[in-house]
């Protein structure tokens, strides 16, 4: 709850004290320590500790803990409750070999109830957990009455109509296909529309229909909107790209991903509409 002191119950934990404050604060100083002396580093997050079962502390409960798909990750502080001490040390050992976990901070805990995993991933154990990392991830749903080559070419229209003029983003994008998607990279600067008149006056609707070199400036972090059919048929939203120093773009990443979940809903109900 370290990035949540401001939402119940971490609010009223913090309210004594500043226990999670004073966490924040010796997490930041350990990993600054970390960026000047080692060549990556890790933080993970976990909520209260609880002892393990006996039988939890043999090295064959370990590894299958550290493969578990009872185990949820998540980038960031996203996740809390009571976790074992077997299953927590699992992670951490399973973390030291992971490249997915290099320079990454990351929550874990076991798997509720209120979000379980697709028959269909369950044999990826936590390699899917893993991936979530990479990016970091930002967003997930499940395929259910689309493909994910029909959701990949929704989603390449869906980007460029945020070219268009009045539907963009607060932080301008420029477009570019991917195989299984579309890459959505920041710039620092604003579109080339000059106005709707001009564009429209130089073919602004064929120009917008190519997508791709839409806007000016300098990248400035990057958004992969993915859709995959491995491990299960799913939707997933990564970051891209993200140099030291970039800044994360919450209030456009906030608008798309309810602009996408709207979106994706819609096509749902349309294709099961169909059948």
């Amino acid at each position: 709850g370290v990035d949540r002191t401001n939402a119940l119950p971490f609010s009223m934990e913090n309210m004594f004290g500043g226990k999670l404050d004073k966490q924040r604060a010796l997490e930041q100083e350990a990993l600054l320590a970390a960026r000047k002396a080692l060549p990556g580093h890790s933080i993970a997050r976990f909520g209260k500790l609880k002892p393990s079962p006996r039988a939890s502390s043999s090295s064959a409960s370990a590894s299958a803990s550290a493969s578990s798909p009872s185990v949820e990750l998540a980038p960031g502080d996203a996740l809390s409750g009571e976790m074992s001490t077997a299953d927590a040390a699992a992670v951490l050992v399973e973390a030291l070999r992971r490249p997915e976990s290099v320079n990454a901070t990351f929550s874990a805990a076991p798997r509720s109830s209120s979000s379980p995993l697709p028959a269909a991933a369950a044999g990826a154990g936590l390699d899917d957990e893993w991936l979530k990392l990479v990016g970091p991830e930002i967003y997930r749903r499940p395929l259910e009455a689309v493909t994910p080559h029909e959701a990949a070419s929704w989603m390449r229209e869906f980007a460029r109509q945020l070219l268009r003029p009045g539907q963009g983003l607060p932080t301008p994008v420029t477009v570019a296909d991917l195989p299984d998607g579309v890459l959505l990279r920041f710039v620092t600067t604003g579109y080339g529309y000059d106005s709707y008149e001009k564009e429209e006056a130089r073919g602004a609707e064929d120009k917008w229909a190519e997508g791709g070199e839409r806007a000016r400036g300098n990248p400035d972090g990057a958004l992969r909107l993915l859709a995959e059919s491995e491990p299960s048929a799913r939707l997933r939203v990564a970051r891209a790209e993200m140099a030291p120093g970039t800044l994360v773009k919450e209030t456009s990443e906030e608008l798309l991903l309810r602009r996408l979940a709207k979106g994706i809903d819609e096509l749902e109900a349309a294709a099961r509409r169909s059948r």
